[in-house]
């Protein structure tokens, strides 16, 4: 039970995605940006609802330039589980926050929604599961980091990762 509850909150804080084939050079340079190893680890990266409830001490996120992606992550004792599956990125905006889709295919098939913003080898993430419906609603641009919702309550920082390239 823990790891399916594991699994869906993950897939809320890190799904799969999809790159868009039709995109231009500058939307190519945009998902380039994101291709690369990242590493989320301690208080202060790692998002308080997964550090606070599933005791996630550090995710290893892997994005290639064929639109997949593989993470693991690892809890307090050691324990991993890895989730794959692709991602499609939104244009990017004035603000630089850039809208994410994800398809999760392994574990589960879930689609998580949200926003990321990278500042050169910083990534700043937050992402929840809209498919199958849990209640939530993804952060949006306009809101900004902090703006999910679940069941109709703002959770503000709760679910935001910080990520490092490594």
């Amino acid at each position: 039970m823990k790891t399916k509850i594991l699994t869906v909150i993950i897939a809320l804080a890190f799904a799969g995605f999809a790159c868009d084939s039709t995109s231009s050079n500058d939307e190519d340079d945009l998902v380039d940006e994101l291709v690369g190893t990242w590493v989320s680890e301690g208080a202060g990266n790692v998002a308080i609802g997964l550090a606070a409830f599933f005791q996630t001490a550090k995710i290893d996120a892997v994005f290639e330039e064929n639109g997949s992606y593989n993470v693991v992550s690892i809890d307090s004792s050691g324990a991993a589980v890895t989730f794959t599956g692709t991602f499609q990125t939104g244009d990017e905006t004035p603000s630089g926050i850039r809208t994410i889709r994800l398809q999760q295919n392994e574990p589960v098939s879930v689609v998580s929604e949200g926003i990321f913003q990278i500042d050169g080898n910083d990534m700043t993430y937050e992402v929840i599961q809209t498919e199958p419906n849990i209640g939530a609603e993804a952060p949006t641009v306009e809101g900004g980091f902090g703006s999910t919702i679940v069941n109709g309550e703002a959770t503000g920082i709760l679910w935001i990762q910080r990520f490092e390239r490594n």
